[in-house]
């Protein structure tokens, strides 16, 4: 018997097309809820981000925006996905921290959602597994766990209030409705991406990698120094996003999953400074370190070091945030479904390094600019 399809949405977004390409991989059929634009119709952007096109056995598309009231969609559609779903993944949303238009930005982050909850209901629904971020932590030190949510912190931006306030709705619904809401918070994804909102934190981190592989060939012609503003001995929070695809698919429908929340990330993730001394020595790159400008002020930065700074002045307060993210519960569950957790491990960063150096990505302008 033909199981029912896993609705995803963000199919075409960083992390929700490699969900989508897992489940298909794995035989499941997949109902990718996405919006056209630009002229391409929403079909043809799932096919082209998947790789699989709609007219494959297992994979459907319906046209939709939760950005729009009701998600755009007609009376018939949604009898169609009430008598079809009865897992969603949601993965989509755009993961900008200063949006120019707010209430625009939180009706595509949580009334949009809430829009497809709630037309789901009294269909086959049963469980809504919701992507979200560790950095609902805000600006929160120290080791930050699970369970928590709300703890009265500050946050770094709107973007990070907007994804908790997600969270809290999607549960609150999810309880008046019987429905079983998961939450997923992965740290810094990373991993090749596509030039997307979603992709463009790891863009950055892989350009910046490229950037010092161009300057380990300049070094052997010139003497190169770059000093970057960071918190040297705080932990590097990122996690590979091939790592949190497989994490999700495993665990958004697990039966000892229901209702809990699971921090996505490298456990017992090394410092700054080990990462980036794993990044140079594969590299064979010297004079490159950091600078705490908390204790150390940068003087006489060169005008590469300026660029830099500049480049990373969006994330210099994570750059600055040492924060630990517990995953107790995660690995628990990790361990019963037979998925190992997430290292950093000297090996891991090399693999991010070598997939930085030889996959084809779109690189942030200010970074190409800097590897020339």
């Amino acid at each position: 018997m033909r199981r029912s399809p896993v609705l995803v949405t963000g199919a075409t977004g960083f992390i929700g097309r490699r969900v989508a390409r897992r489940l298909l991989a794995a035989g499941r059929p997949v109902l990718a809820l996405a919006r056209g634009q630009g002229g391409h119709p929403a079909a043809d952007r799932v096919a082209e981000a998947v790789g699989v096109g709609p007219e494959g056995r297992l994979l459907d598309v319906v046209e939709g925006d939760l950005a729009w009231r009701g998600g755009g969609l007609g009376e018939a559609e949604w009898r169609y996905l009430r008598d079809t779903v009865e897992t969603v993944i949601h993965c989509a949303g755009a993961p900008t921290f200063f949006p120019r238009d707010i209430a625009s930005f939180r009706a595509a982050h949580v009334d949009g959602p809430l829009d497809l909850l709630h037309g789901l209901r009294g269909g086959r629904l049963r469980r809504w597994a919701h992507l979200s971020t560790a950095y609902v932590c805000g600006r929160r030190s120290g080791t930050v766990f699970e369970h928590e949510g709300d703890v009265g912190q500050g946050f770094h931006n709107p973007y990070e209030h907007v994804k908790l306030e997600s969270e809290e709705a999607l549960r609150r619904a999810g309880r008046r409705l019987g429905i079983d809401v998961r939450v997923f918070r992965p740290s810094i994804v990373v991993g090749a991406a596509p030039d997307t909102a979603g992709g463009n934190p790891s863009n950055l981190f892989f350009g910046f990698i490229r950037l010092l592989g161009a300057l380990s060939c300049r070094a052997n012609r010139f003497r190169v120094r770059l000093r970057i503003p960071a918190a040297p001995r705080a932990r590097f929070n990122i996690v590979p996003v091939e790592y949190v695809a497989a994490f999700v698919v495993a665990l958004a429908e697990h039966p000892d999953g229901t209702a809990e929340t699971f921090h996505v990330v490298a456990s017992d993730p090394p410092a700054q400074e080990s990462v980036l001394a794993m990044i140079v020595e594969r590299l064979g790159l010297r004079d490159i370190s950091l600078i705490d400008p908390r204790r150390q002020k940068l003087r006489d930065p060169s005008p590469l070091e300026r660029k830099v700074a500049r480049l990373l002045s969006g994330y210099r307060e994570y750059l600055e945030q040492d924060v630990q993210f517990d995953d107790s519960n995660a690995r628990r569950l990790l361990r019963r479904c037979g998925l190992g957790r997430s290292a950093l491990s000297r090996e891991a960063v090399h693999r991010l390094i070598d997939s930085a150096l030889t996959t084809p990505l779109q690189i942030p302008a200010p970074v190409a600019a800097l590897a020339v």
